[in-house]
């Protein structure tokens, strides 16, 4: 039956229909995953980020109501409106670790940071299985997503994806440094 079908033509033909298709999709998943463009968060560098507010682990009673990590997570401290308050500059990932590898990753090299910079710096977490509200407030799809933020509430940067720690201790010392 396939013999007689490719014979026919049909199969190459059916193939010949799915090249455009396939090539269409490919492409737009190579403009999506670009940073200029696709699935870029509303809140980007130079924005005033809002002042979310959010469950922390002690108002939730414990990390896992506020986190889908495996394990204890210590970034779950914070509400992105009191740090606005404050003046306080931090770093805060957008990842849901129940069904992201990157994001586990991701999170595992921001608590390191965390553990460097103590409480010159704050650092957060928004789980998107536990806080999607703050997830539509700043416009983020797809994960993870990392901001770093200053004194004055101004995004510095953005990173799509994982991230290498030294990218990210760069801007951390560049606004640590402006504070002094």
């Amino acid at each position: 039956m396939i013999s007689a079908c490719c014979q026919q033509g049909y199969f190459n033909s059916l193939v010949g229909y799915r090249k455009p298709l396939i090539l269409l999709f490919a492409l737009s998943l190579l403009v999506a995953c670009n940073e200029g463009s696709g699935f870029k968060p509303k809140t980007s560098v130079g924005d005033k980020v809002p002042a979310s507010e959010h469950r922390t682990a002690a108002e939730a009673g414990s990390w896992q109501k506020v986190c889908t990590m495996d394990r204890p997570d210590q970034l779950h401290k914070w509400k992105i409106s009191e740090l606005r308050k404050a003046n306080k500059p931090f770093l805060v990932v957008f990842g849901t670790p129940q069904h992201c590898t990157m994001c586990v990753d991701q999170l595992r090299r921001v608590a390191s940071l965390q553990e460097k910079y103590g409480e010159r710096f704050a650092f957060l977490h928004i789980d998107e299985y536990r806080d999607d509200a703050v997830w539509v407030e700043w416009g983020v799809k797809g994960e993870p997503w990392t901001f770093i933020v200053d004194q004055k509430g101004l995004v510095r940067k953005v990173f799509p994806g994982p991230t290498d720690l030294a990218v990210m201790e760069q801007v951390i010392n560049e606004i640590i440094k402006e504070q002094s």
